[in-house]
Order: structure tokens, then C-alpha cells, then sequence
């Protein structure tokens, strides 16, 4: 863990205090967007961050058809490996597609559920990834939900942070998800599903 702690400091130096200073990327915090003249995506970083992973976490309020695509080979090998995910979203406008929540529910290693914004009486409008290996997090939030045009063309803003388990930021980033995810409030996606269905009769 002590060559971790150099590196997480080394990356602070150059992304906080001086661009110049060397420091290994992979413990770098970042700033991440599309940038279609750059050839800048955001999809490729948690591509990425999701293949390297122990575990998963992601929040955000809109999933499509078109999101996940670009990830389902990727998530079908963490199924094979058994690496475990987590993917809370929301029936916030509806916006969420039932044919994308109905692929991403077959998956064995990943549990879905739902934040049922009537329920709570409040909107919910998260966009979170958070990747952990052994005793690091690499945490991607910003304004980029599971959506085709939000990985890969949208003008999106997103920070990479890097953190051990131990610190602050990580710390109150996974406790707010795992506080959401408690909530009695939300639904199952089967739950869900079978609603959608019953009211499309």
C-alpha cells in the first residue's frame, strides 16, 4: 500500500499544484469529456476502469438501449469473471428504456434496482461511477448518464477521482450510494417491468 500512497501523492502534485510534474495516470485525478476533434470520449475511460475493477457501482438517472451497447461484451466478461456491479437509476421522466434495464438485468453478476422519484417526492438526477480495486476507488462523477450521445458526442463535463478506501471523498461518495440504495423506496427492476407491461394492456 505505501508505493499506492506515493503514487495517489505524486498524481495530486501534478493535477492540483504543478501540471509538470511526472506522475503515474492511473492515480491521476482527471478531467474527462467528448471532444469529437480531439477524438476525446468519455465511454472509453469507464470501459476501462470497468475491465480493470473488482467491483462496481453506478448511479445515474437515464440508461438507454444505446448506453449499454457499447458495453455488453464488456459486461459479459465480468459476469464470466463473477466481478460484481451495482446500478441504481430512476423512473425520473420515464426517460430510463425498459429494453436496456430488461438486458442488464439478465446479467447474473449485476443487481439493478430503481429510485421510484414519486415515492421519494424528489427528483433524482445522479451520474456516478465508482470502480474499486483492492484498496483503491477510481470514482467518475460528473454530468454523463448511461446514455449513447452522453459517452460519446454530448459536451460533458466529469472529474476521475483516485482515492483509497480510507479517504474522505471516496468515503462519502460510496456511503451517499449505499444510503440510496437502502432506501425502502426503490423498485425492483422485475417490479418495474412487470408495471410497464400491465399499464402498456
Amino acid at each position: 500500500m505505501s508505493q499506492q500512497l506515493t503514487n495517489l501523492r505524486e498524481g495530486f502534485e501534478t493535477a492540483f499544484i504543478d501540471s509538470t510534474y511526472a506522475s503515474n495516470l492511473t492515480y491521476r485525478p482527471q478531467f474527462i469529456s467528448n471532444n469529437y476533434r480531439e477524438g476525446k470520449k468519455v465511454l472509453p475511460t469507464i470501459e476501462n476502469e470497468l475491465l480493470s475493477c473488482n467491483e462496481f457501482k453506478i448511479s445515474v438517472a437515464f440508461i438507454t438501449q444505446s448506453g449499454i451497447m457499447p458495453f455488453l461484451q464488456t459486461l459479459k466478461e465480468l459476469e464470466s469473471r463473477n466481478i460484481k456491479g451495482q446500478i441504481l437509476t430512476t423512473n425520473y421522466l420515464n426517460f430510463s428504456e425498459p429494453k436496456a434495464l430488461e438486458q442488464l438485468q439478465k446479467l447474473k453478476n449485476i443487481t439493478l434496482k430503481m429510485y421510484d422519484v414519486e415515492a421519494a417526492g424528489e427528483g433524482f438526477h445522479t451520474k456516478g461511477y465508482i470502480f474499486k480495486k483492492e484498496e483503491v476507488y477510481n470514482i467518475i462523477i460528473g454530468s454523463s448518464n448511461m446514455t449513447a450521445a452522453a459517452l460519446t458526442s454530448n459536451r460533458e463535463w466529469n472529474t476521475r477521482i483516485v482515492s483509497t478506501n480510507q479517504g474522505e471523498m471516496a468515503k462519502s461518495i460510496v456511503d451517499e450510494f449505499e444510503q440510496l440504495w437502502n432506501l425502502h423506496i426503490l423498485l425492483t427492476i422485475v417490479t418495474l417491468l412487470r408495471s410497464i407491461k400491465h399499464a402498456m394492456r
